[in-house]
């Protein structure tokens, strides 16, 4: 725990007056306490961003600039580590009859500045129309848009209105959404996206993103309300180009009058923020404790380890309750972890869920369900979908969860089994969802912001009340939290997940899109994933710290006799700099014998070169090819290298021969069998490598 005496004594004290208030309310004490609204008003940025900017036109915050210029109403330049993720400015495009013109910049205004955020003010006017535009940059670079029109005529004429957004097509290649289906490589045809992607599930399609593996651009969406899109319902259309591609939001499509119509959406470039330097080696898992499993073996390099699942531990009756857990149980396994050296980040919990289990249900359940209801059996218990729009409910997961368990019982901090709040689409009226067409009809939104309060609040209190350790074998992280908020998702949308430390993912591999699923032992990344969706989703660079596990088939038992599938996700985790979570689903002797060459290099206080980028020491030579690729690691003495080589082609060999780049020729051998490589000159062939599977050579260039 984090030695802050005075905030402890705040923070007690509020409880006590908590206890007092709802004492005479007869409230609960997690609705009357102020504490999460304490978090909530605060203008704080946590670790690791920093405050933002504002430099005439120019609003800036951690890596990434928005500006404006005279050409158009919304940010003419949207730059990104240093590179420019637009092509054009991005427009606003009005169209009345067969006249088409875009709205440029006639007025721009700072309307308030703090140390999290901006608010500004963009006005423009074209044919008669005037614009304004409300814009609130935040911290992490999420950029909040409400644009407004109006006819200044009062003839109310007719217009179509459309956003045109121009990415240079050199660097963006790969796209994600929040519809399963697309994401991965933009290829030649055009990608339409509709708001409701999933009609039988209520989900809608309400984030996308287009970029490479270093950077680009996201789209977020809360309501179509006052939207009149194409007939089909899609928002928004992806149009590929040769030399760049435009993104268009389809506000408008029919001619229609402006007034009274305002027009709600985010924007927000990748990466979302800086990595902790030992990123590529972050790791977690499941606390078992038989001596032969890998989290015991490798203790003193595991970062953070939890107990699931509920069922079998039976420390909490459902899935999600906070305040009726077994602290016997968790206490003892915090207890464990310790004693291991590796922070505890709790029982998994689904927070996104609610059953009857729970005391306040039947209170609260018709406020914080999803409508229409969604509803999952678990062990024969209806557990209902929840809604993060519902205040009461954001308070009753806040002070459950912060306050009755990382606070009171020590830990260093949160498991989310996903999304804590902000993601489901929801028309419940109860607490603020959904809207009314002209027709009766109820239609589906997302509560974005109210996820982001959320998730934004628990990253401020765990950022004040815990300091959890590092690794021995970690290198300082500076400015990086000292605390673990760990949300598992098969979506990344990180206008909300951002305020994670780290994500985990993987499941969505075994519901694949080209193969076999995960109860089929031929299930591999190659079938299921491929390398366009592969990157579009996992790597670190652009959301932050994604873990990966591998679903689709295990090999965690004692002694397992096959490694086959833990050698197929290695070779697609390493080159990529792709940290291991939940790694007990992998053999454990293969793991930990893989894991202990990196430990014995010290690779987590290495320089890591990732697949996509260029290193200044090798090269594959042969062949060229997207799926054999090369990751590096150089010591910090400059002298010893690590390569990971990786065959990612579903069944095909490959006969890969690497090229050394430095004029002094190094002494190459397997990291795992000790043979050495000889050279050609400065070319150096490898044994063939089976498909979907690495070799590691250890580098001496002294």
């Amino acid at each position: 725990m984090q030695c802050d005496f005075r905030l402890i004594r705040r923070v007690l004290a509020v409880l006590m007056l908590t206890a007092v208030t709802s004492a005479q309310t007869n409230d609960p004490v997690w609705l009357t306490s102020p504490i999460y609204d304490h978090y909530a008003v605060a203008d704080r940025v946590p670790a690791p961003w920093t405050p933002v900017r504002i430099a005439g036109k120019t609003l800036s915050v951690w890596g990434r600039s928005f500006i404006w210029s005279p050409q158009s109403l919304l940010p003419s330049r949207i730059i990104s580590q240093n590179r420019d993720v637009l092509a054009q400015p991005l427009f606003l495009v009005l169209s009345e009859g067969s006249k088409e013109a875009t709205v440029p910049l006639k007025a721009f205004q700072l309307v308030e500045r703090k140390k999290s955020r901006l608010l500004v003010r963009a006005q423009g006017a074209a044919k008669g129309f005037s614009f304004s535009l409300l814009a609130t940059l935040e911290f992490d670079g999420f950029l909040w848009l409400r644009l407004e029109g109006k006819d200044e005529s009062g003839r109310r004429r007719p217009v179509q209105l459309r956003i045109i957004a121009s990415l240079p097509a050199p660097t963006t290649t790969l796209y994600q959404t929040f519809s399963r289906p697309l994401a991965g490589w933009i290829g030649s045809e055009p990608i339409p996206f509709s708001w409701v992607c999933d009609p039988n599930n209520n989900i809608v399609n309400f984030y996308h993103w287009f970029g490479d593996e270093d950077g680009g651009l996201g789209f977020t969406y809360s309501t179509l309300e006052n939207w009149v899109p194409l007939p089909n319902d899609t928002f928004a259309t992806f149009f590929p180009g040769p030399d760049h591609h435009r993104y268009v939001i389809h506000l408008l499509e029919q001619p229609l009058t402006l007034d009274g119509r305002s027009f709600l959406f985010g924007i927000q470039p990748t990466p979302i923020k800086p990595l902790p330097p030992d990123f590529p080696m972050i790791k977690g898992a499941t606390l078992f404790t038989e001596p032969w499993r890998a989290i015991v073996r490798l203790a003193h390099d595991t970062d953070m380890t939890l107990i699931w699942p509920v069922p079998v531990t039976k420390a909490m009756k459902s899935l999600n309750d906070p305040f009726h857990i077994d602290h016997s149980i968790v206490d003892e396994s915090r207890k464990t972890a310790r004693s291991l050296g590796i922070p505890f980040v709790g029982v998994a919990h689904c927070p996104q869920k609610i059953s009857p289990l729970i005391p306040e249900f039947s209170q609260y359940a018709d406020d914080w369900k999803v409508i229409p209801e969604s509803v999952m059996d678990w062990e024969k218990i209806p557990h209902y979908q929840n809604c993060g729009k519902s205040y009461t409910l954001r308070k009753w997961l806040f002070y459950g969860w912060a306050i009755e368990n990382v606070l009171k019982r020590g830990w260093d901090g949160l498991y989310s089994d996903g999304w804590m709040t902000g993601q489901i689409a929801c028309s419940n009226p109860r607490h603020g969802c959904g809207w009314t067409d002209q027709h009766g009809r109820r239609h589906l939104t997302v509560p974005v912001l109210e996820g982001r309060e959320f998730n934004r609040v628990m990253a401020l209190f765990l950022e004040d009340h815990v300091r959890s350790p590092l690794p021995s074998t970690a290198p300082q992280r500076p400015g990086f939290p000292r605390y673990h908020f760990w949300i598992h998702s098969w979506e990344f949308v990180p206008p909300l997940m951002g305020f994670g430390t780290a994500w985990l993912t993987g499941e969505f591999a075994g519901w694949p899109l080209k193969g076999p699923s995960m109860l089929t032992p031929e299930g591999t990344y190659a079938r299921s994933l491929g390398l366009g969706l592969f990157r579009a989703r996992c790597l670190s660079t652009n959301w932050g710290v994604p873990n990966l596990f591998d679903p689709l088939m295990g090999e965690a038992s004692e002694n397992h006799p096959t490694d086959r599938q833990t050698r197929m996700a290695l070779a697609w985790f390493l080159p990529h700099g792709v940290p291991i979570g939940l790694f007990e689903y992998l053999n454990s002797n293969t793991f930990v014998r893989i894991m202990e060459i990196f430990l014995n290099f010290q690779a987590r206080k290495a320089q890591f070169y990732p697949c996509w980028r260029e290193n200044p020491y090798l090269s594959i030579d042969d062949p060229k090819d997207k799926e054999i690729v090369l990751g590096l690691w150089v010591h910090p003495d400059q002298k010893r290298l690590l390569a990971v080589v990786s065959n990612l082609k579903e069944s095909q060999e490959a006969a890969v021969r690497l090229l050394w780049k430095k004029p002094i020729i190094p002494i190459l051998r397997d990291a795992e069998t000790g043979d050495s490589i000889r050279p050609d000159g400065s070319l150096f062939p490898l044994p063939p490598l089976s498909p979907e599977n690495f070799r590691l050579l250890l580098i001496d260039i002294r």
